[in-house]
């Protein structure tokens, strides 16, 4: 016969062997026995605490051929059929993996025919939370009005994800996590039964890490019963399981007590050689500080779940640490835990925490000396209610006493002077309102301003420069501001300027705005940093803005050469060219007339071809001859445009240029 795991072969059968679930159990069987069922109940809790074991023994109640009462009989072939899953009546249904809206429609049309064999038609549907949204859509009419010989049974462990018209419709149950004692309750039972010898201290930690499962317990203590040779031992859980041990924390928190980190990184890198896991050590060292938490708040342990630790040791080392020092170090802890998912040094992540454990980086005061001798003090004394008042106490006034220490000596720092120069601008209105109501009281009421200081012709001459450069800096609108602006003076670093009552607006826009460029341009301009400086006087006259001389226009380039009138002898030419030529000084005169020039000579270096370069003119062509008297007289009113000069005009390309004038 092949061998069957524990969590299988000690499976609940019957009703009161549900472990830790007594008030679901008790209302099923209720409902059994006085025949109220209902027709969709949903099972939400944690892994491994009995929903589908749960959902077997009620379609097995439901359809026992000799029930005892509410409890299956687990003989009869509708047991037996239920048990190892052949039974045609019920339907296990893996959600997760038929999550679609198929497959609930089929399960839709097989729900109207009646059962085969038993009484009920019984769905059990596990993990329902995967279903998806059309499939819930699909499962609704029939969830909420199903044929009388029909059950549905949901199971899940994530209950919000189910909808609440899903849940709405059901008899909602909710397993609770079982708890230490009763997993090591049954764990002992089961070893009883099989005569596998076990300590109390080996089934107290397999309770432990089962963390409110009763199946992985059983699955637990299946993999110790194989690894033993007879006994199941604390030791041989530790080992298979991978903890680090109490001795292992109890030296790591003493450690950390006494600030001293290099104890702690000597024994976490004792326990890294050891094989263990850098996960489960701080998950423990999180356990025994929660342990030491709780025992120094609530002064017991009983009804606790606590890490299987013994009183006289919490009793010892929970006034180690301030009370509200615990839950910064779990909060620190906690951290860790996150970090180490993602970081890709784990090692160097917990050795930073516990060096911040050590020095005391996890409370709010900033020395806890004098808390940690008060709390050492108290551990030595028996455990009372009032140990942990005692040691916050303790820390307000070492905290308190270090303040006061810390504001004894801080220097006395004197009130700053008042800048020599502010700039400030003051608007008319303002101006007008603090105005005096009389010129009496206003004199005796303010001291006479000391009389401004004329400025010289440096100063002057400075300033001037400052103006005509102020264009150079391309900001549209610093130098139209400018224009009104009277000089104070330009001496000692600053330099002040004052607006009259009619250009408020310029005196903002430089005193805003303006400001950083006009006084990096007079840095500049005076070798020094100067600061600029604007006033306004309301009842100052408007000042005229500095003359400013206009730009002298560049001379026009000289032309690369001079014209020369000629008279042109027509003797020389023949009939066809005199007639060409008349014909040429008519339409100029009637144009206005014009004056034959000489063809200039191209300036030395002109790019391009003269015409006598062209294609088709020889070196031995002969000139025209020289003409010797105009045939149409000149006018005076109009001058000839000049020839056109091609020495301006930009390169062209090597490949364009025409072959130069050569014998062909």
């Amino acid at each position: 016969m092949p061998y069957i795991a524990l969590y299988r072969k000690w499976r609940p059968r019957r009703f009161s062997d549900l472990v830790g679930q007594e008030h679901v159990s008790r209302t099923l069987a209720q409902a059994i026995t006085t025949g109220r069922l209902g027709h969709a109940y949903l099972f939400a809790g944690p892994r491994g605490t009995g929903k589908t074991s749960t959902a077997k023994i009620l379609a097995m109640a439901l359809n026992c051929e000799h029930p005892d009462g509410a409890e299956p009989c687990g003989t009869c072939k509708s047991c037996r059929a239920i048990e190892d899953g052949s039974a045609i009546d019920v339907y296990e249904i893996d959600a997760a993996s038929n999550r679609g809206i198929d497959e609930i429609r089929d399960l839709r049309d097989r729900a109207k025919y009646a059962s085969a064999e038993g009484r009920y038609t019984v769905y059990i549907i596990d993990e329902v939370h995967m279903l998806t949204k059309e499939a819930f859509n699909a499962l609704l009419k029939t969830l909420e009005e199903p044929p009388a010989h029909l059950i549905f049974i949901l199971a899940t462990t994530e209950a919000n994800a189910v909808p609440p018209t899903i849940q709405s419709r059901c008899q909602r149950f909710d397993f609770r996590r079982i708890t230490v004692s009763e997993i090591e309750s049954r764990l002992r039972y089961v070893c009883n039964q099989m005569d596998v010898p076990a300590d109390d201290k080996a089934l107290e930690l397999i309770a432990l890490q089962a963390d409110g499962g009763l199946r992985d317990a059983l699955s637990i203590l299946d993999q110790c019963i194989s690894l033993s040779d007879g006994t199941v031992t604390a030791e041989l859980v530790q080992d298979m399981l991978g903890l680090v041990g109490h001795s292992w924390i109890y030296r790591m928190t003493e450690a950390l007590a006494a600030h001293k980190a290099q104890d702690a990184w000597n024994l976490l890198a004792e326990l890294l050689r050891g094989g263990k896991d850098l996960k489960q050590i701080v998950a423990e060292l999180e356990l025994h500080l929660r342990s030491l938490m709780i025992y120094q708040a609530a002064g017991t342990v009983e009804g606790l779940d606590l890490y299987a630790e013994p009183e006289d040791v919490l009793k010892q080392q929970a006034g180690l640490f301030p009370a509200d020092a615990y839950m910064q170090m779990l909060a620190r802890l906690h951290e860790t835990q996150q970090e180490l998912r993602w970081s890709p040094q784990p090692r160097i992540t917990v050795e930073i925490a516990l060096l911040a454990l050590a020095r005391g980086n996890y409370g709010s005061a900033e020395n806890l000396d004098a808390a940690m001798a008060a709390a050492k003090a108290n551990a030595a004394a028996p455990h009372a209610a009032g140990a942990g008042d005692d040691a916050r106490i303790a820390q307000l006034e070492a905290r308190i006493a270090d303040l006061a220490k810390q504001l004894a000596a801080r220097p006395v720092v004197a009130a700053p002077a008042a800048a020599a120069v502010a700039p400030h601008v003051v608007s008319p209105a303002a101006a007008k309102a603090t105005t005096a109501p009389s010129a009496a009281s206003a004199a005796s009421a303010a001291p006479a301003p000391p009389p401004a200081t004329p400025v010289s012709d440096g100063e002057r001459a400075a300033y001037q420069q400052f103006l005509d450069a102020l264009p150079g800096l391309h900001v549209g609108g610093i130098a139209k501001c400018f224009e009104p602006a009277e000089l104070v003076r330009l001496s000692g670093g600053v330099c002040e300027v004052r607006f009259d009552g009619k250009h408020f607006g310029m005196a903002r826009l430089v005193d805003q705005i303006y400001r950083a460029k006009a006084e990096e341009l007079l840095t500049n301009l005076c070798g020094q940093p100067m600061k600029l400086v604007c006033r306004f006087d309301r009842n100052a006259p408007a000042a005229r803005p500095a003359p400013r001389k206009a730009p002298k226009k560049p001379a026009p380039p000289p032309l690369p050469h001079a014209d020369h009138p000629i008279a042109v002898d027509t003797s020389a030419m023949d009939a066809a060219a005199q007639a060409n030529f008349a014909h040429t000084m008519e339409i100029f005169d009637a144009h206005g007339g014009g004056t034959v020039v000489e063809k200039p000579a191209p300036p030395e270096g002109a790019k391009g071809i003269p015409p006598e370069g062209f294609p088709g003119a020889t070196a031995d062509a002969t000139p025209a001859p020289a003409p010797q008297a105009s045939a149409t007289p000149t006018s005076a009113a109009f001058d000839a445009p000049p020839p056109i000069d091609d020495s301006d005009a930009p390169p062209e390309d090597e490949d364009d240029e025409l072959p130069p004038d050569a014998d062909n």
